[in-house]
């Protein structure tokens, strides 16, 4: 066994009752066969072969990539997580929060998500888009199936990942998630939507006050537009009131990492 691979079984044996199975498993993570994460005290995960589920669970739950570990000692109000994906973000939160509101648009993996968190009473699952209008949104389709799929409305300087078939789902606005749900306080906000995220930060500036902490993905899309280059992005943050600003830039890939920002 390789050092990773041990560093992770020990992780996983203080959650999970099948450590071994999902450490053979990370070995042909994206084969065609699915895994099933049974938790200890919690509702198990379902992660589908041939898709990214597994390399999501990797990231969250095992290399802790959105910064977790520090906030779970005490109790989180309202969360919302925008590209809930298959649920893996949502799952691990949902035992430390409040409520959870969770938006997911492309229906395979909303069905997916549907399966993994909703024995959670405390996590709302909404299969839409936010952006920065109420209405419809069209999402292109990976080139490539499975796992290395990537679902996305901006397909701009990304036609070898994005085919020109795509699928019109529902949109709402940050503002109007906020208004429909009541939420008045957003304790975290995570936000991993493949290049949306500049759609939905810019024209909510006036809610951000609302928003304690925002951990999220940033993308490389539409390059001739500043307010997507991540010095603007982060100066953008910074003036909306967050102070604690942490940015991960990608090794290998321009203007593409995590961000981390905080009141």
């Amino acid at each position: 066994m390789r050092f990773e691979d041990l560093t992770d079984y020990l992780k996983l044996r203080r959650i999970a009752e099948n450590p071994f199975e999902i450490v053979r498993y990370r070995k042909q993570q994206f084969g065609p066969n699915d895994l099933e994460v049974r938790f200890r005290g919690r509702p198990p995960l379902h992660l589908r072969g041939g898709r990214a589920d597994f390399h999501m669970f990797h990231r969250i739950y095992l290399r802790d990539e959105y910064r977790l570990n520090p906030l779970l000692g005490s109790r989180l109000g309202c969360v919302v997580d925008l590209g809930g994906n298959v649920g893996i973000f949502s799952s691990r939160i949902a035992p430390h929060a409040d409520r959870i509101i969770t938006c997911e648009p492309v229906p395979e993996n909303f069905a997916r998500l549907q399966m993994n968190v909703g024995d959670y009473e405390n996590i709302k699952r909404l299969q839409l888009a936010v952006t920065d209008r109420k209405g419809t949104l069209d999402i292109f389709l990976p080139v490539q199936e499975g796992a290395t799929g990537v679902f996305s409305a901006h397909r701009d300087g990304n036609e070898d990942r994005l085919s020109e078939e795509s699928i019109e789902v529902e949109s709402v606005s940050f503002g109007e998630l906020l208004d429909e749900h009541d939420i008045d306080e957003v304790d975290l906000l995570k936000v991993d939507v493949e290049g949306g995220e500049y759609d939905i930060l810019y024209p909510a500036a006036d809610l951000l006050p609302r928003v304690k902490r925002i951990h999220g993905e940033y993308h490389d899309v539409r390059a001739d537009d500043p307010r997507t280059r991540i010095d603007n992005f982060a100066e953008f943050l910074r003036d909306t009131g967050y102070r604690d600003l942490v940015v991960e830039r990608h090794p290998k890939m321009p203007n593409h990492g995590m961000f981390f920002a905080a009141r």
